[in-house]
């Protein structure tokens, strides 16, 4: 029977591939194992070390030392000889090579390649070994830096120090020296809850760990064992100055022996097992419809099998199903010192995977700059750009060029396209309050997207538009606005454009093609919008199962505040326009 299982009524908790929505208060449950199956641990969760990792620990790790039994995962530490296959008789030599054999062997499972998560909260149930040499841990690493700015969170540690057993709750951090760590730790004795319960090492326990962009809170059976301000978890200059914990980080559960810390070995202790009743992770999240965002750019990234949301604003949301959302998340970076400045607003964020990175095209406004007047209008510094990021989640930071277009234009809403030369371009638009018959134009972006090559090129102007009209000076004329450009390809290989503007006061989508199949066109205006009055600025994604659906705003005036929310529909790319369907009326299926 499994111990402290947490009943839900009605409620299945579901493999990894497939979204969880059972309720715990007010968080939700978004990933679990629960090692139900007696027999091998799923390997499509957990990758286990292999060798002499760290720390000069006595055990060699092997994926073998690690199985399920009796609705556990179960770590064994085992007392056995084996050639190290590392061993060398002579010449340089490490303590990873120096002994010709390995007396004991264990196991670490991470999920480094199949799951990470950016705050929520995670609880282990789990019975530890606390005989000499036990080092027994629950722990996070982030990616994308060495150790320690990668950031590490020890939820759970046990060893001797000095010869008595404690209990630790850590967190570590980069500084300005190579393989130095800041620590901020909890060690507490374990006479502290053997006094209160003298069998405490026979019985399971839950470690809780309540991450947020405020703190990082590690608590053991709801008792808190320590409270890691955020605010004070800043790398050195090695990390680049970056919070390691404002990036995800993936799960480790490892059993180690002996080594830096784990002291003396028992040898009467073996085998040795550390048995783990499950591992849950809970986020609090928030459905679709309740989210308010202009803009909403949705990334569908398979090696994560995650969606990825962001817009006007600058923050990241995250889903597995498209329904519910965590977050919101900062993810720009931007530089202090650039014409920027320390505060810069963030519109129409697009996040677009190119050769192995990850960019976030927005545009971005420093008020505080004044680049033009025209017709009475004071006209701030405003321009597309083009952050970078190893990681769909971020954070996305700047590349080499200060500046993509001239400083003396105000520019918007960039997004971007592989045109059929093989090039990368930015699409963009120009700020009708400079031009007075706004326009898209298009860029040519350096290789790496690090900055632009040559200057714009208009491709088209908002009186163009056969459906968007305004009423001024008493005359029936064309809207002067562009907003929102994003291409596409149909079934037949027909090159797309979206893009939005005004019938008077209604927000307004419609779409054109390109004569050419380039980005160069001519292109060629529909007669009539593609989505219902104010409903803009879409985009297309294809979901994680291969359906594509249009991501776009609705808007709505409140008192002379804008609201917008995001909303999907349902798309038909295939055959030689788009065909847009129906609403997503409640939660994707």
């Amino acid at each position: 029977m499994k111990r402290n299982f947490l009943q839900w009524t009605g409620i299945c908790l579901l493999a990894l591939s497939q979204p969880m929505q059972a309720q715990r208060g007010e968080w939700s449950l978004v990933w679990s194992e629960e090692f139900n199956t007696d027999g091998p641990y799923n390997a499509e969760v957990w990758e286990p070390e292999r060798g002499f990792v760290r720390n000069h620990e006595a055990q060699w790790y092997q994926g073998e030392n690690a199985y399920q039994k009796g609705g556990c995962l179960v770590i064994e530490g085992r007392k056995e000889e084996k050639p190290n296959p590392l061993f060398r008789a002579e010449g340089r030599r490490d303590w990873r090579s120096e002994r010709e054999h390995t007396d004991y062997t264990a196991a670490s499972l991470t999920t480094h390649r199949s799951f990470s998560f950016l705050y929520g909260r995670l609880e282990v149930c789990a019975k530890i070994p606390t005989a000499g040499g036990a080092w027994p841990a629950i722990w996070l690493l982030g990616k994308g830096m060495s150790w320690p700015s990668c950031g590490e969170i020890d939820v759970m540690e046990y060893y001797r120090i000095d010869g008595v057993p404690h209990i630790l709750a850590n967190a570590a951090w980069g500084n300005d020296r190579p393989h130095s760590a800041v620590w901020n730790s909890k060690k507490i004795p374990f006479s502290h809850f053997t006094e209160k319960n003298p069998r405490w090492a026979d019985e399971f326990h839950v470690w809780r760990m309540d991450w947020s962009p405020r703190s990082i809170r590690i608590y053991l059976d709801d008792e808190l064992l320590n409270d890691i301000p955020m605010s004070e978890t800043l790398n050195g200059s090695i990390g680049q100055h970056l919070n390691p914990f404002r990036r995800p980080q993936y799960l480790l559960l490892n059993l180690a022996l002996g080594g830096d810390n784990g002291g003396e070995i028992d040898p009467k202790a073996f085998p040795m097992k550390y048995e783990i009743d499950y591992v849950r992770v809970y986020q609090q999240l928030t459905p679709r419809d309740s989210i308010i965002l202009s803009d909403p750019c949705i990334l569908a990234d398979s090696l994560t099998q995650t969606y990825y949301m962001t817009g006007t604003g600058g923050q990241l949301w995250t889903s597995r199903d498209l329904n519910r959302w965590a977050g919101p998340y900062r993810v720009a970076e931007t530089d202090s010192t650039s014409w920027m400045g320390k505060h810069p607003q963030i519109w129409a964020a697009e996040l677009h995977p190119y050769k192995g990175k990850y960019y976030y095209f927005a545009t971005f406004t420093n008020e505080a700059i004044k680049i033009d007047t025209v017709r009475g209008n004071v006209i701030p510094r405003r321009a597309s750009h083009v952050l970078m990021s190893d990681q769909p989640c971020g954070p996305y930071r700047p590349m080499a060029d200060a500046t993509y277009l001239p400083a003396s234009q105000p520019t918007l809403d960039g997004t971007f396209w592989v045109d059929t030369d093989g090039k990368p371009y930015m699409v963009y638009c120009g700020e009708w309050l400079q031009n007075w018959d706004g326009t898209i134009e298009k860029i040519e972006l350096k290789p790496d997207l690090s900055g632009s090559v040559g200057q714009g090129k208009i491709l088209f102007r908002a009186s163009a538009s056969p459906w968007s009209h305004e009423v001024e000076d008493g005359k029936d004329r064309p809207n002067k606005v562009t907003d929102g450009p994003y291409l596409f390809r149909t079934g037949t290989g027909r090159l797309g454009m979206l893009w939005t503007s005004w019938i008077d006061n209604i927000y307004t989508q419609g779409v054109a093609y390109s004569e050419s199949g380039t980005l160069d066109g001519p292109w060629v205006q529909e007669s009539q919008p593609i989505t219902p009055p104010d409903f803009g600025h879409g985009m297309l994604f294809r979901t994680l199962d291969g359906r594509w659906l249009m991501s776009v705003h609705s808007h709505k005036s409140v008192q002379g505040r804008y609201i917008r929310v995001p909303h999907l529909f349902e798309v038909d790319l295939s055959g030689d326009k788009l065909v847009v369907g129906r609403m997503v009326e409640g939660e994707w299926k």
